[in-house]
């Protein structure tokens, strides 16, 4: 267990490493993007909340890195174009070495990395849009992992069902901490929505 949490701490200084470069590049682009949005939706008297704001901007931050971690190609990737894997489950056969021991990089990295990445969508998707329940979140979640699968098919990156079951999961266990935080957060919660019936973006 301690060799997991290890190759976990490792794998998120890695992820978030090179995850950060490209989120502080985006970081222009959505804020003239969202001043953009807050105008128009001025108009159509669509008032938003600073929490929003700041909640809208993470998860788009969130977004651009996610993008450039799983559709940006990679330099130095020799893998297959338009590579398919469709047997499911091929995940947790591959965790384990021939001698059948757990490859605790390979698990960390492809297991518990494709869940925990999409934890993110869960949450932000509830807490910033009304009338996001469990199956439109967990729609959005897996629309935005097709997305991701379909786009890897032109890249030399493995197009896997098991990436959409796991990050779907991901998508549920985010939205399941929504709700078991908004029972304790609920007034606090309700800042970070636009404030009027309906979408604001």
């Amino acid at each position: 267990m301690s060799r997991i949490i290890h190759y976990i701490i490792q794998y998120l200084k890695d992820y978030i490493a090179d995850m950060l470069p490209y989120m502080i590049y985006a970081i222009p682009a959505i804020l003239l993007i969202r001043i953009i949005a807050v105008k128009i939706n001025q108009k159509r008297k669509i008032r938003t909340t600073i929490w929003h704001e700041i909640g809208f901007w993470m998860f788009a931050v969130f977004l651009v890195g996610l993008a450039s971690q799983t559709i940006m190609p990679l330099v130095n990737d020799t893998g297959d174009y338009g590579e398919i894997v469709l047997q499911p489950g091929k995940i947790f056969r591959d965790s384990f070495n021939d001698n059948g021991n757990l490859a605790y990089d390979y698990f960390v990295l492809n297991f518990l990395g494709n869940i925990g990445i999409f934890i993110p969508v869960g949450f932000f998707v509830p807490l910033l849009w009304r009338k996001s329940g469990f199956l439109k979140t967990t729609l959005i979640g897996f629309g935005i992992s097709l997305t991701i699968e379909l786009f890897q098919l032109t890249l030399p990156r493995v197009t896997d069902i098991d990436d959409l079951w796991m990050n779907t999961l991901g998508t549920i266990i985010g939205f399941l901490i929504y709700v078991l935080l908004d029972k304790f957060l609920h007034p606090f919660f309700e800042k970070w929505k636009v404030l009027k019936k309906g979408e604001g973006n």
